[in-house]
C-alpha cells in the first residue's frame, strides 16, 4: 500500500485538476490577472496553518536553492494564466487539448534537465495517451472547432506545467510537498502583482469570489498531492497520470453541462486508462 500511495496522490491529483477547469468558466471573463492574483494570494493564505501543523515553516523561511524557486513560482503563476485564457478565449475542450501536451514537453527535458531515462514503455505510454486525447477531442472536428489563440494559450500553459513538474521532480529531496506548494504560490504572487496593478488592480465579481476562493483550494491541494508524487514517481510517469485530466473535464462536463460523449471520447478515454495502467505496472 505505501508503494502506492504516491500513484494515488497522483490519480487524485488529476481528479481536482479535472474540475478545476470546469470550475474556470464559473468565474467569468474577468480581468485575467486579477483572477490568477487572488487565486495565488488564496491559496497562499489558506496554506499558511499547513505550514505550521507540518512544522514545515523554518523549511520555506531557509530558502535553500533560490535558483530554481524562483522559476517555480514564475511557471505556477504562469500555468494559472495560460490556462484561465485559454478556457475563456476558447472551449473547455480546445483548451485541456492544448494543456495535455506536458507530458510530451516533460519526456523531451527530462533527459537533459533530471537525466532520466525513456524506456520503451514510458513512451508507449505517451502515444497511447496522446492518442486517447486526440479522439477524446474528435479529430474530425478538431481543425473546424480550434481557436488558435486559446489553443496556443493552453500549450503554453502545459509547457509551464511541464516545468513545474520538472523542478517539483529535481526539489523534492530539498523540500517537503507542503513548502513546494506554498513557496510556488506565494512567489507566483511576486510575479502577478505588477501585471495586476498595470490592468486596474480591480476585485473579481463579488458573486466570482467563492469560486476564486475554491480554484485556490484546488491548487494548493492538487499541488501537494502532485509534488508528493514527484517525489517518488519519475516525472515521465507523474505526467502522463497526468494526463486523464482531460477525461477528468469531459465527466464532469457530462454531468454539469450535460454534453454527452461520443464513442471517440469513450474510446480516448479507454487509451488514457491503458496508458495508465502501463504506468503503475512499471511503478509497482
Amino acid at each position: 500500500m505505501q508503494n502506492r500511495l504516491p500513484l494515488i496522490a497522483l490519480l487524485t491529483a488529476t481528479v481536482i485538476y479535472g474540475l478545476t477547469n470546469i470550475l474556470i468558466r464559473f468565474v467569468g471573463d474577468e480581468n485575467y490577472f486579477s483572477i490568477v492574483f487572488f487565486v495565488l494570494l488564496f491559496s497562499s493564505l489558506m496554506f499558511l496553518p499547513v505550514l505550521i501543523i507540518t512544522r514545515t515553516f523554518t523549511e520555506v523561511s531557509s530558502l535553500n536553492n533560490f535558483r530554481y524557486i524562483i522559476p517555480l513560482g514564475f511557471f505556477v503563476a504562469a500555468t494559472w494564466f495560460f490556462i484561465y485564457f485559454a478556457i475563456m478565449k476558447t472551449s473547455i475542450a480546445n483548451a485541456v487539448l492544448g494543456y495535455a501536451t506536458t507530458p510530451i514537453f516533460v519526456v523531451a527535458l527530462s533527459p537533459f534537465l533530471l537525466k532520466e531515462h525513456i524506456n520503451k514503455p514510458i513512451m508507449a505510454a505517451l502515444a497511447l495517451a496522446i492518442f486517447g486525447v486526440i479522439l477524446i477531442y474528435d479529430p474530425r472536428n478538431l481543425i473546424q472547432s480550434i481557436a488558435p489563440l486559446g489553443v496556443i494559450s493552453g500549450i503554453l500553459a502545459g509547457l509551464a506545467s511541464a516545468f513545474v513538474e520538472i523542478i517539483g521532480r529535481k526539489m523534492r529531496n530539498q523540500y517537503s510537498p507542503y513548502s513546494l506548494t506554498f513557496l510556488g504560490t506565494a512567489i507566483g504572487i511576486l510575479f502577478i502583482f505588477p501585471a495586476f496593478l498595470l490592468t486596474g488592480a480591480s476585485l473579481p465579481a463579488t458573486d466570482s469570489m467563492g469560486t476564486v476562493f475554491l480554484l485556490g483550494l484546488g491548487g494548493v491541494s492538487g499541488g501537494t498531492l502532485l509534488y508528493y508524487g514527484l517525489k517518488h514517481i519519475p516525472a515521465q510517469s507523474a505526467s502522463i497520470i497526468v494526463l486523464l485530466e482531460p477525461f477528468i473535464s469531459i465527466v464532469a462536463a457530462f454531468r454539469i453541462f450535460l454534453e454527452v460523449p461520443s464513442y471517440l471520447t469513450i474510446l480516448g478515454a479507454i487509451l488514457l486508462v491503458t496508458a495508465d495502467l502501463i504506468i503503475i505496472k512499471e511503478q509497482s
